[in-house]
């Protein structure tokens, strides 16, 4: 079973709304590959308005607030596929960042797997001490 299906814990006859997007810079270069499954309560299909924030589309259009996420950041070859997508070798170093989102109550919304370039992009966290 795939982990987005295993995280939306949805069974295996259901089926998963999957988007795909590469973002690039204005030269063309791609910097990331970005893939979503959401989970089949909601009602995403191709006719949604994907020109819109996806978060705001959400709420407007199916009634679901995202509340929380939690993300797990690791590095990794590009491979076969996410190379071709990104335009380099199979062998080339990307961050790959997995994104797991809830609605208000809980209930998962979306997985997101991200695969960022290493050459183009600088992931940032800025950390504030609480007092």
């Amino acid at each position: 079973m795939k982990k987005s299906a295993i995280f939306l814990t949805v069974h295996q006859i259901k089926k998963i709304f999957k988007l795909s997007k590469l973002k690039g810079e204005n030269s063309g270069d791609p910097i990331v590959y970005f893939e979503s499954y959401f989970h089949p309560r909601i009602g995403l299909d191709k006719n949604d308005d994907f020109d819109m924030p996806l978060y705001s589309m959400l709420q407007e259009d199916h009634g679901v607030i995202v509340h929380r996420s939690r993300e797990n950041i690791s590095a990794c070859q590009a491979g076969a596929v996410i190379g071709k997508k990104l335009k380099v070798p199979a062998a080339f170093p990307v961050l790959k960042r997995e994104r797991f989102v809830y609605d208000i109550n809980g209930k998962p919304v979306e997985y997101n797997v991200g695969y960022y370039r290493s050459d183009k992009f600088t992931y940032t966290i800025d950390i504030n001490k609480s007092s």
